[in-house]
């Protein structure tokens, strides 16, 4: 693959654009960081959604290579996906590490989408920081020990 990109979900177009668009109401700076931003929302989520219509032009995966910490993402996801395969980071497999982060993306990109239909009467991005403090706290919360259970359960 001389020149792997990242495709856009056609279906997600209108929120891609409202959120990474050319608006000073933005979320994000670039196409590229809602992408990633909204893969590691849809990995964290365990929200792997396949398509397979695009719209527009594909992102060039080298500007996620500029940043290494975007290319490392997509790695990453891609070794969580195949934990018994390393070869999933040989050269000859980008093709299918950029299937594995579209569809995390995607899924991503639904998350969002349907966490700001249901507070559209907060702006976009409040109701983002709320998403990512939900986040936060649920993972805070399944990393607490619940020391009255762990009692019971001994007997205690």
């Amino acid at each position: 693959m001389l020149d792997p990109r990242v495709r856009r979900p056609a279906d997600k177009e209108d929120l891609i654009s409202k959120l990474a668009g050319d608006s000073s109401e933005a979320g994000f700076s670039s196409m590229r960081d809602l992408f990633v931003f909204a893969a590691a929302l849809g990995k964290a989520e365990s929200r792997h959604v396949p398509f397979t219509e695009a719209y527009g032009d594909a992102i060039r995966l080298e500007l996620f290579q500029r940043d290494g910490t975007h290319e490392l993402l997509i790695n990453v996801i891609a070794v969580l996906e195949h934990p018994g395969d390393p070869e999933i980071l040989r050269e000859d497999r980008v093709a299918e590490r950029i299937e594995i982060f579209e569809g995390y993306v995607n899924g991503g990109l639904e998350l969002i989408q349907a966490h700001l239909n249901s507070h559209r009467l907060v702006r976009e991005d409040d109701a983002l920081n709320m998403l990512v403090q939900r986040r936060i706290s649920a993972r805070k919360s399944e990393q607490e020990v619940n020391l009255a259970q762990f009692a019971d359960d001994l007997g205690l």
